[in-house]
């Protein structure tokens, strides 16, 4: 829990201070409970800034700080650096959104994004004030992995793992790895036909010794935590318990198939992506695109279809 809580307000070279009365955010929360230094800067991640942080919270004694500026996503692991080179827990800071949930958010009406932003910062400011920081652990590891999925993501991640000395369980739910990529034909920027980059993958990892590929197999129960889960596997030959330190998911994908009455795809000179690629393919030794009987002139690509539509879109 923090008691001298310093609260930092950036500018964002206008980004913010351009829709959010920065300093007007400050003064509001400059005296609430818990809080014992308040400051604006411009660019609160520039080196500069970083500096004066560090020296304010060795010199007021601070034992929590609230960073108010973008997104975490884009400076979490900066602050929170700064904060340990101040001698702080890196769990003693809170970052608060002020840029892309009220400046960005909001650039039509100043008075309310600034209301916004200051209940955002005294939140941030009670979460510091009432938490307690957390202590990194280190734990002891099962020096093996169980990968679910056995396309060439699966392939290539249990590959990465052998070349650290980790080994590496694949299961795959089929009769034969590769996923979706043996039917796909040629992929960029290889040229090669799909079932070619996953034959040279199976011969690479047939020379590892900590490998070991598992078909026409399931998970069917976990259990333990992180660094040593017991996991069960059944396939048809056998069912088993692995003991792994990591599991890792590399399941691909499901084409999306739209239903008849969908963008026209009942008409016949309508289909999916995953048809085109293998009409490509069969393609390639001729000089033209035929369907149907008839040479292809223009090709119409209607996208996102299943990932981002609404029902009746």
């Amino acid at each position: 829990m923090s008691n001298r809580i310093g609260v930092f307000i950036c500018y964002c070279g206008g980004n913010i201070s351009d829709y959010v009365d920065v300093e007007r955010v400050k003064d509001a929360v400059a005296n609430d409970e818990g809080v014992a230094y308040a400051k604006t800067n411009m660019f609160t991640c520039s080196d500069s800034a970083q500096t004066e942080m560090i020296e304010a919270i060795k010199e007021k004694n601070l034992d929590g700080i609230v960073i108010a500026s973008c997104s975490p996503k884009l400076h979490l692991k900066t602050f929170q650096n700064m904060a340990q080179r101040a001698g702080l827990n890196p769990y003693q800071y809170t970052q608060v959104n002020i840029r892309e949930q009220c400046s960005w958010a909001h650039t039509h009406n100043k008075e309310l994004a600034t209301e916004k932003a200051i209940d955002l910062v005294r939140a941030g400011i009670a979460k510091t004030r009432n938490s307690i920081p957390l202590t990194p652990l280190r734990v002891n590891t099962v020096n093996q992995a169980l990968i679910i999925g056995g396309g060439i993501s699966g392939l290539r991640c249990a590959l990465a793992l052998s070349e650290m000395g980790i080994f590496a369980h694949v299961i795959e739910k089929e009769s034969k790895i590769g996923g979706n990529l043996n039917d796909i034909g040629l992929v960029f920027p290889d040229k090669k036909n799909g079932y070619e980059l996953i034959d040279e993958l199976a011969n690479e990892i047939k020379k590892r010794d900590n490998i070991k590929i598992y078909t026409n197999a399931r998970l069917t129960k976990k259990q333990g935590s992180v660094g040593n889960f017991e996991c069960e596997i059944v396939s048809k030959e056998e069912r088993l318990t692995l003991n792994v330190g990591s599991i890792i998911l590399t399941t691909g994908f499901r084409p999306y198939t739209p239903q008849k009455d969908e963008f026209g795809y009942r008409h016949p000179n309508v289909i999916t992506l995953v048809d085109f690629k293998k009409l490509l393919s069969d393609s390639l030794k001729k000089d033209e695109l035929i369907f149907n009987g008839q040479k292809i002139r223009e090709i119409a690509y209607i996208y996102c279809v299943g990932s981002r539509e609404t029902t009746k879109e």
